[in-house]
């Protein structure tokens, strides 16, 4: 697993400063819509499947779904500037369970350290959300295009040999907590399927 963390860290290290989104979380509310189960999505809502990655989830239809050439990008939906939604995938060389997450969450660890102007706002959790194992990280971080300091609400997903990184972005920071429902209600969608 190490070997691949250099090679993980130059495709992904990207996830932090691109548009995704949340606010100021409080601890208790990503373990809470982390342990949830899916939910029924709701009537406002558009699903959304990717069987290669292995998960689906549903977004507020009144965002607007944005075009990424990064092929590892899935989705990335926003709603004007404030609040976003990126999802991406990478393939790793072996598959992750839950005897391999301590090695894996040296690669997660990374990966988040990568942007320089990352603040913690609270310690990673473990997690597990929609049936597959991970982390979840909660940080500020300093966007290049507006100077303004963000927020990411940043989930770490392992299913088999892909890992799905959801990273909800809120800009600036002190629009989380109006950001947060929202973020909540996209995540309790979130399903992984079988690989």
């Amino acid at each position: 697993m190490l070997a691949i963390v250099i090679g993980v860290l130059v495709l992904v290290g990207l996830t932090s400063g691109v548009v995704v989104g949340r606010g100021i979380l409080t601890p208790e509310a990503p373990a809470k819509a982390a342990n949830s189960s899916m939910n029924a999505i709701p009537a406002d809502f558009t699903a959304f499947r990717n069987d290669q990655a292995g998960f689906e989830l549903a977004y507020p239809t009144s965002w607007s779904k944005l075009t990424v050439q990064d092929p590892q990008v899935h989705l990335l939906v926003a709603q004007g500037t404030e609040d976003s939604l990126l999802v991406r995938s990478l393939e790793l060389q072996q598959p992750v369970g839950p005897q391999q997450l301590a090695t894996a969450k040296q690669l997660t660890d990374q990966i988040v350290a990568s942007n320089k102007t990352v603040q913690m706002i609270t310690e990673p959790k473990q997690i597990e959300l929609g049936g597959l194992p991970g982390f979840f990280y909660f940080y500020s971080f300093k966007d290049p295009g507006s100077e303004q300091e963000g927020a990411h609400s940043h989930y770490f997903l392992f299913n088999g040999k892909m890992m799905i990184s959801l990273v909800f972005q809120a800009l600036p920071k002190d629009h989380f907590p109006v950001s947060a429902p929202t973020f909540d209600k996209i995540t309790s969608t979130f399903h992984g399927l079988k690989k």
